[in-house]
């Protein structure tokens, strides 16, 4: 077929633009009735092409048409001619049953004797759910209705129409909204509105304000210290819970206590306690926003609530943390947050006590989540299914379901906690996970130096602090300083190194395996920067210990090729260990202090699944630190701690990279442990109100040094 010429096209669209006569329109219809086809109707009738005549025959009104074509056709040129013929009710009534039985435009134009554009027009332009209300309006004289019993009625019918009109927008379309779109939108005379429209519109913000919409869809806070807890589901936490929370109120003193996640149990209900907390802020999902909203009018409570928006989130931010529900991970599966598509630093709710670093080239991004502070139960959404058959009605309980058989299972994974954050005037904040766990002195958290129970707060019977990969002599003396200052106020009994202190680059088997030769390192003065380093670390605490990692190995990769050198360059002898007092756990074992194990995390855990934390507490068990990933993370009781070695290690990705500094906190309490994995964000922590940042650097250099062989002999 031949291209049409761009003189032919142009007069195709001449065509278009051509007023319609009235004889060709006579003519075509005339066509029609003689049974010819629209693409003969074309070739006879050449003003205009044939998909033109099928469009504009099928919006004629036949019978107004030949009563006056010219009239008609002046009319149609109105874009508003189609509301010149009023609707009546009963024509209002039909077209919605056709509508909603499925009929066509020209089905109902033909029934109706109306036109296919005032159909298309009238069935598109009007708020049918707004109409429908109205038509439950039974009084027809607006004076009858202003003084009957039935006013307040037909006010709220109004008002669910003008709602439904502005699609619950709080406020925003509502103030808009003018008098003849709304009687447009639902097919109403003007004087059957038996209130003024104006007051109509502030009822129906009103109304908005009791379901909710009218709290605030995000909240901007600065510095303070924030508690933030999730998932309370309404009776499934215990009075003794709220007990604890009540002692971490006083003894933190938080600007807000933030609540993530359900709030309400199945039944719908909210537990009375929360209205004891004054500086309460919930995050209200939107299904659950009327009740809480209902209940804190109730009860005249005074906490705030956060609402979910038009964007499908409220969100709280504070600096640049994000703290929001989520809907992407369901209660009943154990999906890591970190799988979440959030950029930045967040907080959401998951039931799971967890923390997640997240790749960036920018600064550091992670996810953390409170865990919950309700019991793990079963959401027995279904409590009976009616079959009916005759007069025979069988009920279904939930037990009978694999959906809450696996409930059952997968609650498993659930775990109470809370998160506190100190934000410091500059906006620094540190995300600290504090684990709850029952004790004989109810239930009980950890944070920093003290215990919180639901009985008072207590010392620690044992602290623990924990740090890793230090990688001398390319470690970060700006870490190690806010590291040192810190222990200095947490003032721990036991100092936990969890491995790949010395670098070893001098001996990297990774390189000579290529065939590389290393000629910037120098064994001497890796061993020297190690030494200084632990002799200073050695001092944090009176108890030190050090697990052995994979770059300690590179030693013996070494000397199993050149066994002449194995003791001169083993890493206890060359750093000269044993003299610092320190205990040396070899790699691949496993260090026991109290309830808690430390690993390095090279180990491979052969026929274990899931990632290293998910393999380390399944073959472990939970209340384990681990290093060697170098980041701080949270998963399944399994705590990873952030290295205090430099960020760019020369064989990583340092513009790609997950890797944060950190260090860890263990306090043990009645048999029992509490881990945290704290972040050192852009070297600063904030934490016991407090913002540790580096001071003191230049201590940390190490000075000009002789090194000596001594040989002691047996007497």
């Amino acid at each position: 077929m031949a291209k049409k010429t761009w003189s032919e096209k142009k007069a195709k669209v001449d065509s278009r633009k051509k007023k319609w006569t009235v004889k060709e329109l006579t003519q075509v219809h005339n066509l029609r009735k003689e049974g010819k086809s629209w693409s003969e109707i074309g070739k006879i009738v050449k003003t205009k092409t044939w998909k033109s005549f099928e469009r504009k025959c099928r919006r004629i009104n036949w019978t107004e048409f030949f009563k006056d074509p010219e009239q008609y056709l002046k009319d149609s040129s109105d874009p508003n001619h189609h509301l010149a013929k009023k609707w009546t009710d009963d024509e209002m009534i039909q077209l919605d049953a056709y509508l909603q039985a499925g009929k066509s435009y020209d089905f109902i134009a033909e029934k109706l004797d109306r036109s296919f554009t005032s159909i298309e027009s009238k069935a598109q332009q009007t708020d049918w759910k707004a109409w429908r209300e109205i038509r439950k309006m039974e009084i027809v004289d607006p004076s009858q209705a202003a003084i009957s019993d039935q006013k307040e009625i037909v006010v709220e019918q109004l008002i669910n129409a003008i709602l439904h009109v502005c699609h619950h927008d709080p406020f925003t379309e509502i103030d808009t909204v003018e008098l003849d779109y709304f009687l447009a939108k639902v097919g109403l005379e003007e004087n059957r509105l038996i209130i003024p429209f104006d007051e109509l519109k502030e009822k129906a913000k009103q109304r908005l304000i009791e379901f909710g919409l009218g709290n605030p869809e995000s909240m901007e806070l600065g510095e303070g210290t924030y508690v933030i807890v999730g998932d309370s589901h309404g009776k499934h936490t215990r009075k003794d819970m709220f007990k604890l929370l009540d002692n971490v109120n006083k003894f933190l003193k938080p600007t807000k206590i933030i609540h993530v996640g359900h709030i309400l149990d199945d039944d719908k209900d909210i537990s009375y306690d929360w209205g004891r907390f004054n500086n309460l802020v919930i995050m209200a999902r939107e299904e659950e926003l009327r009740t809480i909203q209902a209940q804190r009018n109730k009860f005249k409570f005074k906490f705030d609530i956060v609402r979910d928006g038009q964007n499908g989130k409220g969100e709280i931010n504070i600096g640049d943390l994000l703290i929001a529900n989520q809907e992407m991970i369901s209660d009943f599966v154990k999906t890591s947050i970190g799988s979440l598509d959030i950029e930045g630093k967040a907080i959401v709710a998951c039931h799971r006590l967890e923390f997640a670093s997240k790749c960036t080239n920018a600064e550091s991004s992670y996810c953390a989540s409170p865990g919950c502070l309700c019991e793990r139960h079963i959401i027995k959404t279904i409590k009976q299914i009616d079959f009916s058959d005759g007069k025979v009605i069988k009920e279904a309980y939930h037990e009978g379901f694999s959906k809450y058989r696996r409930m059952g299972y997968m609650h498993k994974y659930w775990e109470q906690g809370l998160i506190v954050v100190q934000v410091d005037k500059d906006l620094n904040h540190t995300v600290i996970l504090c684990p709850i766990k029952k004790t004989n002195m109810g239930y009980t958290t950890s944070y920093f130096n003290k215990m919180i129970t639901s009985k008072g707060v207590f010392s620690p019977d044992k602290k623990i602090f924990v740090i890793g990969d230090m990688h001398c002599d390319k470690h970060d003396i700006n870490v190690l300083d806010v590291e040192e200052q810190i222990s200095k106020d947490y003032k721990p009994d036991v100092c936990v190194n969890v491995g790949d202190t010395f670098n070893y680059s001098s001996l990297n088997h990774h390189v000579m395996d290529r065939g590389g030769v290393i000629t910037k390192c120098k064994l001497l003065d890796e061993s020297a920067h190690t030494n200084y380093v632990l002799q200073r670390v050695a001092k944090w605490a009176k108890e030190n210990y050090i697990i052995c990692g994979n770059h300690e190995r590179f030693a013996q990769d070494f000397t199993e090729r050149f066994p002449q050198f194995d003791e001169f360059l083993e890493f206890q002898f060359l750093c000269g260990i044993k003299d610092m007092g320190y205990k040396i756990t070899d790699l691949k074992n496993v260090l026991k202090i109290g309830s808690a194990s430390f690993i390095h995390g090279e180990i491979k855990m052969y026929g274990q699944s899931g990632s290293k934390l998910e393999k380390a507490a399944k073959t472990f068990g939970r209340d384990i630190f681990i290093g060697h990933i170098h980041r701080p993370e949270i998963r399944f009781g399994c705590y990873s701690i952030g290295l205090s070695g430099e960020l760019d290690q020369e064989y990583n990705e340092p513009e790609a990279s997950n890797w944060i500094h950190g260090f860890g906190l263990c306090n043990q309490f009645k048999g029992q442990s509490w881990l945290t994995s704290i972040a050192i964000d852009n070297n600063h922590c904030v934490i016991n109100n407090k913002t540790y940042k580096p001071s003191d650097i230049s201590s940390w250099k190490i000075p000009k040094y002789k090194a000596k062989l001594v040989y002691e002999f047996d007497k």
